[in-house]
């Protein structure tokens, strides 16, 4: 193979985080000639250009003042490239170390191609349909609008549009690539002239393949190297109409390269196409709110057939009131739930469906006030709403369980008791590093469970635990139930991560990456910040007076009993000598005394503090409970018997716990002490 100059250009608008990570995963190439990369930022608003110039400054930047569309923005780089061979690449990508050598061999070795497209995955490790596909003439298009290819996965008239009856791991002949990675000869490109600038986005990838098959050259798709594409970021800031866009694409295309009559059918195809993506994107987009009302309603169905029954022993009051009743009991605790953003900001919030049971019970009460035509006596309204308010917030529970588990898609929201177990994968600094930050932050809604690597010389200075060697990685997965990975890209290769991807991806998992030396997670359609709290403006529910109040109530009533029950344990350790008198830090740098049994287990020992919460000196879920021995931690409010510092195995430093501290103030609820509570309880 001889030694050729590949220029790589990149039109970027708004993905400044991904951005950094194509580039970084090009400077890894494993290729012995030049590579040249050229960045054309689209007038993005998100400090994309300081972030290339201050990050990347052997990159050459051409900034635009305003967005001209990919294929101008191309040519504009392909202008200014040196190289012999083009990479067309999209800044929401990752490339292998090989990818470009593979691709330089390949066309040296092939003159009868023009052409060359990688095979590309999801972020979540499946194969991106549109990294091979055929021109959309009628033929092709139809079987795909009208859902054929679905149901004969096989036929190949079917599934033309995306070859899917093709082998993904063969080398094929295909009529198109993506335009998120091509490669081509620079000086093929500039014979065809470029892109064709009339296609603002999308389309343009198409156009400069059937152009250069009507040059004579074949266009191969190429697995042997493959890269991971975050498709449709650019697109998510983009200020118009995407789909609309991708439909005039098509539009464009047939005009200029199909006759009259064939450009007509697609036409009417297309605009069909239109209308029947938008009602199902409309659809798609209020159907949590439709499952949501379903579920709710069938519930409170379900909670008053049961009732009525037991006091009745018969369902004759539903057959009196011709269905009106529980049906206009539903309407009432739908009304409610509504009220309390059920079917809106808060789906799944199993706190807000427990208060919107009671609501609903009080609005029931009231109504048969009024109407006693439609009362039932108390005992059905009181046992409906006992199992109204199991079954609202049950299934919301059961549903944060099983997206836990892998079974739906994540969320993205703060989850305690339904934390999606996460391994971190590679265990070099860059890998301690995000451990050591996840491990501080409980608004990712990741359980970490340890790394993974090749070995680890010293497991016992790691953040977090080292569970296995990356060989065992699958059967590490299904035994501990792990349902994502976080990839160093400090220490593995591209090509390694993608392998380990691939070798997963039929177990359902969430895939992130870390950038370098970056505070965020990248995964499909997310980029999430994990870096320390910031504490500007903040606001503190826990000093409101509902939830300081009931916060209070529920530490008495909790405290009380508990202490009533466990009196005699309590009494037998004071007989025996065990309990002894030990100093803490109380808030705002006061101080209490308190009991400490002397004996093994967490619980039995802190079994004398229940009497401190019932006098108000502690909480049962509070700040970190600091011995006066040591600094004092400047707590704003009670220590606890448990707290977020306690429901991990980690030692904590000061700072840590000043900043979990921080967090719980600005985030105390009611739902979150519970789950406080049970992680303590049950979770270690």
């Amino acid at each position: 193979m001889s030694v050729s100059t590949v220029s790589v250009l990149i039109v970027s608008y708004n993905v400044k985080q991904y951005l950094g990570q194509a580039v970084r995963a090009l400077q890894r190439s494993n290729y012995s000639g030049k590579i040249e990369i050229i960045i054309v930022d689209n007038n993005s608003y998100d400090g994309s250009s300081d972030y290339i110039t201050r990050e990347f400054p052997d990159t050459i930047l051409i900034p635009n003042s305003k967005n001209l569309g990919f294929g101008k923005a191309v040519n504009q780089a392909a202008a200014q490239a040196a190289g012999e061979y083009l990479l067309i690449l999209n800044p929401d990508t990752v490339v292998q170390e090989n990818t470009v050598a593979t691709f330089v061999e390949y066309l040296q070795g092939n003159p009868n191609v023009g052409l060359l497209g990688p095979k590309i995955l999801n972020a979540d490790g499946s194969l991106q349909l549109a990294c091979k596909r055929s021109f959309p003439s009628a033929a092709v298009a139809i079987p795909k609008l009208l859902g054929l290819n679905k149901l004969c996965p096989r036929a190949r008239w079917a599934n033309r549009y995306n070859l899917t009856y093709l082998d993904p791991d063969e080398i094929h002949p295909v009529d198109a690539v993506s335009g998120s990675c091509m490669f081509l000869p620079a000086e093929l490109f500039r014979s065809l002239a470029g892109f064709d600038e009339r296609f603002f986005m999308f389309g343009e990838d198409l156009d400069i393949c059937y152009r250069v098959k009507q040059a004579g050259y074949e266009i191969h798709y190429l697995p042997r190297t493959q890269i991971i594409h975050y498709k449709g970021e650019s697109v998510k800031t983009a200020p118009f109409d995407s789909l609309n866009a991708f439909y005039n694409a098509m539009i464009l295309f047939s005009e200029k390269h199909f006759s009259t009559g064939q450009s007509l059918f697609v036409k009417l195809g297309i605009r069909l196409g239109i209308g029947f993506r938008k009602i199902a994107a409309l659809l798609a987009g209020k159907k949590s709110q439709f499952i949501s009302v379903f579920f709710d309603a069938l519930s409170v169905l379900t909670a008053f057939l049961i009732a009525i029954p037991l006091k009745f022993g018969d369902f004759e009051p539903i057959a009196a009131s011709k269905g009106l009743v529980p049906l206009i009991y539903v309407v009432f605790w739908l009304l409610v739930a509504a009220v309390f953003q059920l079917y809106s900001r808060y789906i799944l919030s199993y706190s807000r469906a427990i208060l919107a049971s009671l609501a609903g019970f009080l609005l029931a009460v009231a109504f048969t006030y009024f109407f006693k035509q439609y009362a039932f006596s108390r005992f059905v309204i009181l046992a409906a709403t006992l199992l109204v308010s199991i079954f609202l917030p049950g299934w919301r529970m059961i549903v944060h369980f099983l997206i836990s588990r892998g079974w739906f898609r994540p969320v993205k929201s703060r989850q305690l008791l339904f934390a999606r177990k996460t391994i971190i994968v590679g265990t070099d600094e860059e890998g301690q590093r995000i451990g050591r930050k996840l491990i501080k932050r409980f608004d990712t809604g990741l359980e970490l469970i340890g790394f993974c690597d090749d070995g680890v010389s010293n497991p016992d200075d790691l953040p977090l635990p080292f569970i296995g060697k990356l060989e065992d990685i699958r059967e590490i997965i299904n035994l501990r139930g792990v349902r994502e990975l976080i990839f160093s890209s400090g220490e593995l290769s591209n090509e390694r991560i993608l392998r380990i991807m691939e070798m997963t991806r039929d177990l359902n998992l969430t895939y992130r990456m870390v950038p370098r030396k970056q505070d965020i997670l990248l995964g499909k359609a997310l980029v999430e910040e994990i870096g320390d709290f910031s504490f500007i403006n903040i606001e503190y529910p826990l000093f409101r007076s509902l939830h300081f109040i009931s916060k209070r109530v529920f530490d008495l009533v909790a405290a009380g009993l508990l202490g009533i029950i466990l009196l005699p344990v309590i009494m037998i350790y004071r007989i025996a000598g065990k309990i002894k008198k030990v100093e803490f830090w109380g808030p705002d740098g006061t101080k209490f005394e308190a009991g400490f049994i002397a004996a093994n287990g967490r619980f039995v020992r802190r079994l004398p503090l229940l009497w401190q919460v019932v006098a108000g000196k502690m909480s049962i879920v509070g700040a970190s409970l600091v011995n006066t021995a040591d600094t004092d931690p400047q707590i704003m409010f009670r220590p606890g018997l448990t707290g977020l510092d306690r429901i991990r195995k980690i030692n904590y430093t000061p700072e840590d716990r000043r900043l979990l501290n921080h967090y719980y103030l600005q985030h105390q609820t009611f739902t979150l002490d519970l789950e406080i509570i049970m992680k303590s309880v049950f979770g270690n």
